[in-house]
């Protein structure tokens, strides 16, 4: 049983991080401040826009370090390429559920082409805009992979950075991981 739980929040968090296909800009970060070890290729674009997500690997918005602190447990991470589409990149990482019997797969999608106004909400799911601590434009997407997702979508300029999380534990348990890994993630992402 608790393998198959683990195998369906997989499936759908690979899902999740895959099969949207919004053409909307939008950013999403928490408070909280990002690492100040940063990848020379996480932060080689500064020109606004689009094109400067073109070629940003998904997998150097987050350090396996950072995924661990804000998910204890959680595994290395797996760059899953072009999921998603040509020019898109995402990473996920993974903690199999343990002694609380919770589970998550998150991870990080660059999306160069896709704006926030373009997410496609799933019959179920509750999209709400914000502006990070950053200024940003992004919006929040919960329940749209069913209960216990959880997408903070952050605009930068007519792109986003989509960072997810799926849980088999409450909606608000992944968007809490979500809000965590978004503090690593923006400072990390070009300035438009």
């Amino acid at each position: 049983m608790r393998s198959a739980v683990i195998a369906t929040i997989t499936a759908a968090a690979a899902l999740a991080m895959g099969g949207c296909t919004s053409t909307q800009t939008g950013e999403a970060s928490p408070t909280s401040g990002g690492n100040p070890a940063l990848s020379s290729s996480a932060t080689s674009g500064t020109q606004a826009g689009a094109n400067s997500l073109i070629g940003l690997d998904a997998c150097t918005l987050l350090a396996d370090s950072e995924a661990q602190q804000a998910v204890p447990g959680a595994g290395s991470h797996q760059d899953l390429g072009d999921i998603g589409g040509e020019g898109v990149s995402s990473c996920k990482w993974s903690k199999s559920a343990g002694d609380d019997f919770t589970a998550h797969t998150f991870g990080t999608t660059v999306r160069p082409m896709q704006g926030i106004k373009g997410i496609v909400v799933s019959p179920g799911g509750q999209l709400s805009d914000m502006t990070t601590s950053e200024g940003r434009l992004a919006a929040v997407l919960k329940n749209n992979e069913g209960k216990g997702s959880c997408t903070i979508s952050i605009a930068v300029g007519s792109g986003r950075v989509d960072i997810t999380d799926q849980t088999n534990g409450s909606t608000d348990s992944a968007c809490s991981v979500v809000s965590k890994i978004s503090g690593y993630v923006e400072s990390r992402l070009p300035k438009t």
